[in-house]
């Protein structure tokens, strides 16, 4: 699902997703309601695309919206990590195995690629070349992502803590932006949402970022296991919503991205089409 910058360690993340597979990926409402905005947004659009990839797709969710929202398409659904795949005896989509750092893909097979979640585990512009290679010329890309206020309430928590990373850093909306025009896209088109979660307790926070993959895969990280003491004091740091009974808040800047493959020099699609894999 995730391919991998310098700053986070490979096995980490991909033990983080296997962790997340473990539990029900309806539960993930984060994913879910990003994932469902973005196949909104898509109706926009006006495309019907012959192929689609699900980018990053976990168990599938949204690739089988997908397959049912473009029932003349081809959708493949690739993850990183093969246990998502396990459960699934019969979809209409095609799973595949593979990183988003080298696509076991041909290149200018796709209309439309859809990453939901994927960009915060990833180098953006490297991630963004890999896609553009396997877009077909017109094609179209969206994208859901997250923004530097992110867990700004648990980051800034665990920081009157210790001095170790504990939250990923999130790349801003201008940046990503940038990130599309430097893999060579045209028109990105980039907006923010900010979405706020409440929990009686931290621990439940913490299960809702395990179920998302998204506990700390930083290289640098502490890698001792969180002691009482510290848990503690992690508690005590974090900030109570004034007249809500104590109940903790935790913010996620959702940033949302469409952009398009360059065309040929008359505006019409000129990539090779290729077999995609069964």
């Amino acid at each position: 699902m995730k391919q991998v910058p310098s700053e986070l360690d490979a096995r980490s993340v991909i033990q983080a997703s296997q962790r997340a597979s473990r539990f029900d990926p309806q539960d993930t409402i984060l994913a879910r309601r990003s994932g469902q905005e973005l196949i909104d947004r898509l109706a926009l659009l006006e495309i019907a695309p012959e192929n689609i990839l699900d980018l990053g797709c976990g168990a599938g969710i949204e690739a089988e919206i997908l397959s049912h929202h473009y029932p003349k398409a081809h959708v493949i659904g690739l993850d990183i990590c093969p246990v998502c795949f396990q459960q699934e005896k019969s979809t209409p989509w095609a799973p595949v195995v593979g990183d988003a750092a080298a696509l076991p893909l041909s290149t200018g097979v796709f209309d439309l690629i859809f990453v939901n979640l994927v960009v915060p585990w990833s180098e953006p512009v490297l991630l963004f070349h890999e896609i553009a290679r396997v877009l077909r010329p017109g094609g179209a890309v969206v994208i859901s992502t997250l923004g530097p206020d992110t867990l700004k309430e648990l980051r800034g928590a665990w920081n009157s803590v210790d001095d170790h990373p504990h939250v990923h850093p999130f790349v801003d909306m201008h940046n990503l932006g940038d990130a599309l025009l430097q893999a060579g896209f045209l028109e990105p088109v980039v907006d923010v949402e900010v979405l706020s979660f409440t929990y009686s307790k931290l621990t439940g926070l913490i299960d809702d970022l395990r179920a998302l993959g998204a506990t700390n895969a930083m290289m640098h990280r502490r890698r001792t296991l969180t002691g009482k003491f510290r848990w503690q004091a992690l508690i005590d740091a974090y900030p109570l919503l004034e007249g809500d009974q104590g109940r903790l808040r935790a913010t996620f800047e959702v940033v949302y991205a469409v952009a398009w493959a360059t065309g040929g020099s008359d505006g019409q699609p000129v990539g090779v089409r290729v077999d995609l894999p069964r």
